[in-house]
């Protein structure tokens, strides 16, 4: 009788799972590689982001290669095709105020510029401000893209308000310029959920501000190599791969290597489960998981089954 439970059980779980990578596949959107450099793939992003004022664009770390180029990819549609104009990213504004004047006029060497932004000191954020330089170069003044810093250094001896600080530089700064706005962070702080994460992080207050005019994409991977800080040795490369019985591990049972999975699309059978997706800090530890919930965090989720350390620029 035991032996017959767990079979039957065993086969609802298949079927489950089954049901649900179906599910993905049919609904979700394959993406071409980082590396391609058309974004006729991204044309989805019109009917996704209809009546968007501020999108933000999440990472599962600061150091992955593969995440940085498609966030290229995206902000290079999103300000050609969706009239976005303004990116604010996780950082002190006084590492991003020389790179805007480098974007806008061409003031100054950007590798100077970007040597002391330790993990967004990379080839690939190179390659991403170079792009938006050369679309500012065919563009009138009032046109060009603008870049920002929403985070402080004092912010740092303040944990628990930080991001709320965050999300209070960046409201006012949208309320400034009322602009369309992109917000770089890690996924920790960029999402809307507060119970998993139990405490408020920026996505919880910039929701609060602009409602379902706030999208979310977070980024996941299921295994690979990635860039953190190490105490000993500097920067350095570690591998990774997802647990069992994550959200992480589901998604790379799909047909496509990279995908972007919105949620917003019935009948959804994520809609109320609670999962790990992969979550690297800037400091390597030993927990690289955090639960989410799908439609509550994230809008979507774009998803890369192995990804490579991010590349420091030289």
């Amino acid at each position: 009788m035991i032996i017959s439970m767990l079979l039957i059980s065993v086969g609802i779980t298949t079927y489950s799972q089954d049901a649900t990578t179906k599910w993905i596949n049919e609904n979700a959107y394959p993406l071409q590689p980082d590396t391609a450099q058309s974004t006729e793939d991204l044309h989805f992003l019109k009917s996704e982001l209809k009546h968007n004022l501020v999108i933000g664009l999440g990472e599962a770390s600061h150091g992955t290669r593969e995440f940085y180029n498609q966030k290229q990819r995206i902000i290079s549609y999103l300000i050609t095709h969706l009239g976005y104009k303004r990116i604010g990213f996780e950082m002190q504004d006084k590492f991003l105020e020389p790179v805007n004047a480098y974007v806008q006029n061409g003031t100054g060497d950007l590798k100077v510029i970007m040597k002391d932004m330790v993990l967004y000191n990379t080839e690939e954020i190179y390659h991403l401000f170079q792009s938006i330089r050369q679309y500012n170069n065919r563009q009138p003044a009032f046109q060009k893209v603008s870049i920002y810093g929403f985070d402080r250094e004092e912010f740092a001896g303040d944990p628990f308000n930080r991001d709320r600080l965050m999300a209070e530089n960046m409201i006012a700064d949208q309320s400034k310029h009322k602009q369309k706005t992109i917000l770089w962070a890690h996924n920790i702080h960029i999402a809307k959920d507060t119970i998993i994460a139990q405490y408020r992080g920026m996505g919880y207050h910039v929701k609060q501000q602009y409602g379902a005019q706030f999208y979310v994409l977070g980024f996941d991977t299921f295994n690979g190599s990635v860039t953190v800080i190490s105490q000993d040795e500097g920067l350095v490369s570690k591998d990774f791969t997802a647990p069992g019985e994550s959200f992480s591990e589901m998604f790379s049972k799909a047909s496509h290597p990279t995908i972007y999975i919105p949620f917003n699309k019935a009948p959804n059978p994520l809609t109320n489960q609670q999962r790990d997706i992969t979550n690297i800090y800037a400091n390597w530890t030993e927990s690289r998981a955090r639960p989410i919930k799908p439609g509550v965090d994230f809008d979507a989720i774009l998803f890369i089954k192995t990804t490579s350390a991010s590349r420091i620029l030289k």
